[in-house]
């Protein structure tokens, strides 16, 4: 059994492994938020309109996509028992599954508009957000597939390589939004549409730019993908859903809890959510690194789980919070002491802009910097959780927390308590502290019976 690891060794170790996913991940969320700079200088509509757009969207791409992190928690611990043909399995699999799922993700998606009006909100918004859902429909296929190969790569152990790939596709995504968004180049304006229209033929392109990179570079030949044939293997695909589904559902039951919240939000105005769209684009910034700390725990865990090293679990986690810590100083600096330069880089000197916009966007990023900061913890402890295959906890406690808790506190607290949308942020904090509680507990739990 390998030594523990000291603390400082075991940061390092994390960072490392955590840097090229975070900063693959936020790459491919700056293209995004780069975009909604430009809908942003179409007026407080435009703004208010990608908000319900975007949140809606998120949560359903988030639990098709999320489904494959199973992939490098299957890989890696396969890793770990240096199987190389049966990593060429999950991959093809997951592939297969990938397209299987894209079939209803993609249905689901172009009618999100009629969920919206469901939830009444303003109906001239909703029409604003049609062609941005019918675009993002056809960018499923695309991006799941993408999503496999990203977690191939991280399961192997070279993150780096979606760093790369993310490289390359920012400034192809941003030139494509500007001539889309805006109408420039000869190319359609298309406004919130052409954010996800930009975004769906950039990853297309790239989807088959990388499958003929794996088969030049031998890597296809090397885990044998596709060596006995292109057909799927149904308990394969089985065994990675099943790991991978409870991944999804809680992720996607919290952006879904944060994307009723978004609803809620629109009953307090154009304003509200302008402001509220302006908080989360930077918040979805830093849940990049939160989440690239999350799959770096859970990838490391994994590999110790499958070497039979456990006592190195601990200081993984311990490390996790040591880099998370770190993080946050700066993100506290900026949300709490510079909102609103965030707010003029975001928006620019846009007419629309007004004192009660600044001032309630100023107040939601302060929020967001506590709330992200008690998420990042728990995202971590849920890391290390599906490291040790133990995927349902987390889940559970996720979907209880933020569904019976958050959403609960905040309507309560924003409408019963006339809070309005600054206690609609407030409440929604609730859930996220009692998670972390109960996923230490059960973490603690796990580590003992293992």
């Amino acid at each position: 059994m390998a030594e523990s690891m000291k603390l400082h060794q075991s940061m390092y170790k994390v960072a490392i492994f955590a840097l090229p996913i975070s900063i693959g991940a936020l790459i491919n969320m700056l293209a995004s938020f780069i975009a909604m700079m430009m809908v942003a200088r179409l007026g407080q509509q435009a703004l208010a309109a990608a908000a319900l757009a975007v949140s809606s969207f998120i949560t359903v791409l988030t639990i098709l996509s999320t489904i494959f992190y199973a992939v490098s928690i299957l890989i890696s611990h396969q890793r770990g028992e240096k199987t190389p043909a049966e990593i060429g399995r999950i991959v093809k699999n997951g592939i297969w599954l990938a397209i299987l799922l894209s079939i209803p993700g993609s249905c689901i998606v172009w009618h999100l508009d009629k969920i919206l009006l469901l939830f009444k909100q303003d109906p001239y918004l909703v029409t604003l957000t049609h062609q941005y859902f019918h675009f993002a429909a056809f960018a499923v296929i695309p991006l799941l597939i993408n999503t496999v190969i990203a977690q191939f790569y991280t399961g192997i152990g070279r993150p780096r390589f979606t760093f790369i790939v993310a490289m390359i596709m920012l400034p192809i995504i941003i030139l494509f939004s500007y001539g889309l968004v805006l109408g420039n180049f000869g190319l359609p304006r298309l406004e919130l549409a052409g954010v996800i229209a930009a975004n769906f033929f950039v990853q297309f392109v790239v989807m088959f730019c990388i499958i003929i990179y794996m088969y030049l570079s031998g890597t296809l030949e090397k885990y044998q993908v596709f060596s006995n044939g292109i057909g799927l293997d149904w308990q394969l695909c089985k065994s990675i859903f099943t790991l991978g589904l409870p991944i999804g559902v809680q992720f996607g039951a919290e952006l879904g809890s944060m994307a009723v919240a978004t609803y809620f939000m629109g009953y307090f105005g154009v304003t509200a959510l302008a402001a509220s769209q302006i908080a989360t684009q930077y918040s979805m910034l830093v849940v990049m690194i939160i989440l690239g700390l999350s799959q770096a725990i859970s990838v490391l865990t994994s590999e110790s789980y499958g070497k039979k090293a456990l006592n190195i679990t601990p200081e993984y986690i311990y490390a996790g919070m040591g880099v998370l810590s770190i993080a946050f100083a700066v993100i506290f600096l900026l949300f709490f002491g510079m909102p609103e330069m965030l707010i003029h880089l975001y928006v620019g000197t846009n007419k629309f802009m007004d004192k009660e916009l600044i001032t309630l966007t100023s107040i939601f990023l302060a929020i967001a910097a506590v709330t992200l900061f008690i998420d990042g913890i728990r995202n971590l402890l849920s890391g290390a959780l599906r490291g040790l295959h133990e995927s349902q906890a987390p889940m559970r406690i996720g979907v209880i927390c933020l569904w019976l808790v958050s959403l609960p506190c905040c309507y309560f607290v924003a409408f019963y308590l006339h809070g309005g949308p600054i206690g609609l942020r407030l409440g929604f904090m609730s859930g996220f502290i009692l998670a972390v509680i109960l996923l230490w507990l059960r973490l603690r739990e796990k580590l003992i019976a293992v």
